[in-house]
């Protein structure tokens, strides 16, 4: 079947999407025949004058339909975009959406069903996991994929192609749309084996259209065996799974020769989540004597040594991007993050290394006050000597089916009539973006913040 796999804006423009990538190349395996349109990275191109809402700190200007048109002709992208995609004549049309994206998506979704409404319309990524009400869900979406969506989306084609019905399917992992409602059919408990998934289909994209000149994307895990308080990533994918050292090498040298760069950016939750086996990774990188550079998200875990981190280093990896999120003791321990005085030893360690350390750090979790912004401000002075780059601050966000989510009444949290929570008395909008400005301002004072990853 012809089937097109679409991408809205907003993400990041640095490097292809992996998650539709790993899709494609599923896809493309069952014998398919698979058309990407990444729209986010299209649009950042074409549209030079407004790069800046691709900033994090302008993420908000994509969370309603109004905002998004202040900056945009809504109406004639959606048409555009989905004139471009239904030349194609797809079967299905697969959506890649996440909270900044779903408005978008939910046009696209119905401009879809108006010109062609023989085509099955799946939506997939971050949003889907987090819907709790029905009014979240639209009419024109046949099938939402929460989770991982390889082993699904092949489930889905295998019905599509035989002729039945989506709205009868019992697949775990959707919701399905039965004409007269969404059917839950649950969550597919079972994770994947991530070494068993054809190699993402970069060759679908043109790197050229992204700003990352130098890395070329990659995972060596999926999944997260922690619960940070903020975080919906666990529940989306599973517990955590390393895929094989050889597995791994042996996508690292296809991408390399196909795109003519020897670095790579680990897309993972973060790369340390199985110490052992990262080690060993390190191991066949070292002996087998072609080095290639990697960096990617990391736990700030006292288990890494100094040893360890030596032998990362040695094997090509030349950063970690700790999510330290805040120097404040006891807003560490609420979000389930490492001590703090073990936070303090690994940023030295990795520093000593000779690996570069980069940072990101939350302002106005609900748990904080101002002393914890303080405190905070003292701990980030303290280490700057072992930090290499502040990358961002961020203002804490409440996904649904977080644990922040779930606890919501205890924290006395409340929403305003523009959906932003506050705490009344203690933390609001106001407050969030006062205390960003501060650890901002320390950063830049300090010379740890040069506008992202350098």
């Amino acid at each position: 079947m012809n089937i097109a796999l679409v991408f809205p804006p907003l993400y990041g423009v640095d490097m292809p999407p992996l998650g539709i990538a790993y899709i494609a190349s599923q896809l493309i395996s069952d014998g398919h025949k698979v058309s990407v349109f990444c729209f986010n990275s299209q649009l950042y191109v074409e549209r030079k004058d407004k790069q800046f809402l691709w900033d994090w700190e302008n993420s908000g200007q994509w969370t309603s339909l109004e905002k998004i048109n202040k900056n945009f002709n809504v109406p004639n992208l959606v048409e555009k975009w989905a004139e471009a995609v239904l030349e194609r004549s797809p079967k299905i049309i697969g959506l890649s959406v996440n909270s900044h994206s779903r408005i978008l998506a939910n046009l696209l979704a119905d401009t879809f069903k108006k010109k062609a409404k023989d085509a099955c319309v799946i939506f997939g990524g971050p949003f889907c996991a987090e819907i709790t009400e029905p009014e979240e869900l639209n009419s024109n979406v046949d099938v939402y994929v929460r989770g991982e969506g390889e082993k699904i989306i092949s489930r889905i084609t295998g019905i599509i192609e035989r002729g039945e019905s989506i709205g009868d399917s019992t697949i775990e992992g959707t919701l399905v749309n039965t004409g007269a409602g969404f059917k839950d059919n649950g969550w597919d408990t079972n994770p994947l084996d991530i070494n068993d998934i054809p190699l993402p289909a970069l060759q679908l994209f043109d790197l050229g259209r992204y700003i990352n000149k130098v890395e070329i994307p990659i995972i060596f895990s999926r999944g997260c065996n922690y619960s940070c308080a903020f975080c919906t990533d666990a529940p989306m994918w599973g517990r955590y799974r390393m895929r094989s050292a050889d597995d791994i090498l042996e996508e690292m040298a296809k991408h390399s020769r196909l795109f003519c760069r020897r670095r790579f950016k680990c897309s993972d939750l973060m790369v340390n989540g199985d110490l052992e086996r990262l080690e060993q990774l390190a191991d066949k990188m070292i002996t087998g004597g072609d080095i290639f550079e990697w960096g990617g998200m990391a736990r700030a875990r006292i288990e890494m040594s100094q040893e360890f981190l030596c032998k990362m280093k040695k094997a090509g990896g030349i950063y970690f991007t700790y999510g330290i999120e805040s120097g404040a003791a006891r807003v560490l321990a609420h979000m389930g993050k490492p001590l703090k005085r073990h936070i303090s030893q690994v940023l030295r360690r990795t520093h000593d290394s000779g690996i570069k350390v980069n940072t990101l750090w939350m302002a106005g979790y609900p748990a904080e006050r101002w002393s914890d912004i303080i405190e905070t401000m003292i701990f980030l002075f303290r280490n700057r000597k072992y930090i290499d780059e502040f990358v961002s601050v961020s203002s804490c966000y409440i996904p649904h089916k977080s644990r922040l989510w779930r606890e919501q009444e205890s924290l006395n949290i409340r929403y305003n009539n523009k959906s932003e929570w506050y705490i009344k008395g203690k933390n609001s909008p106001w407050v969030r973006e006062v205390r960003k400005g501060m650890l901002f301002g320390l950063a830049k004072a300090l010379g740890v913040y040069r506008g992202g990853i350098s």
